[in-house]
């Protein structure tokens, strides 16, 4: 089953845990928060708590351009529930964070002042002119952490990827 295929609820339950997931092997303590809050997500960093609420796109979208349509994940940070009803006001949460299902990357930004948020995928080459665009795989938590406190980001080392391995071998999972 592939993300177009997952109802929202479930895809947005889905992306949740993929953020828990990349915290925790980033080195910090996540958890998920109760239904009704304006956030997802908590995570301990040095004894304080941040607030980080979550949004998810099931893929790449084509962007039209001036001259031609580039792809992007396009995000709607300011919006909340089903059809975007609700503005979430400043100090709802602390960070926010970006989930690409397609290719499982999760981009975390600082929420103050953010609107609507275009990225594109990673690997992708603008031109000189686009230079000011950036791709989803550009914003470790660690950078934000580093806004967020006044310190400078120490960036984590990359886990390497965990592969399954067919069942009937002894060993369900193996570290690429």
């Amino acid at each position: 089953m592939n993300a177009e295929e997952i109802p929202d609820l479930e895809l947005g339950k889905a992306a949740e845990h993929m953020v828990v997931a990349d915290l925790i092997l980033s080195g910090y303590r996540a958890y998920l928060t109760e239904q009704g809050l304006p956030y997802d997500v908590v995570v301990d960093h040095e004894g304080n708590l941040y607030r980080v609420q979550v949004k998810a796109s099931r893929c790449a979208k084509r962007m039209p351009q001036r001259a031609i349509h580039t792809p992007g994940y396009l995000y709607n940070v300011r919006r909340a529930g089903k059809g975007g009803r609700r503005k979430y006001a400043d100090d709802e949460f602390d960070i926010v964070a970006l989930v690409a299902m397609d290719v499982r990357i999760v981009a975390y930004l600082p929420f103050k002042g953010l609107q609507t948020i275009w990225l594109r995928p990673p690997g992708h080459r603008g031109s000189a002119r686009t230079e000011r665009t950036h791709t989803i795989d550009q914003f470790p938590i660690e950078t934000v952490m580093a806004v967020l406190t006044g310190r400078r980001p120490v960036l984590s080392p990359k886990v390497r990827a965990v592969r399954v391995v067919p069942r009937d071998q002894a060993c369900l999972f193996e570290i690429a």
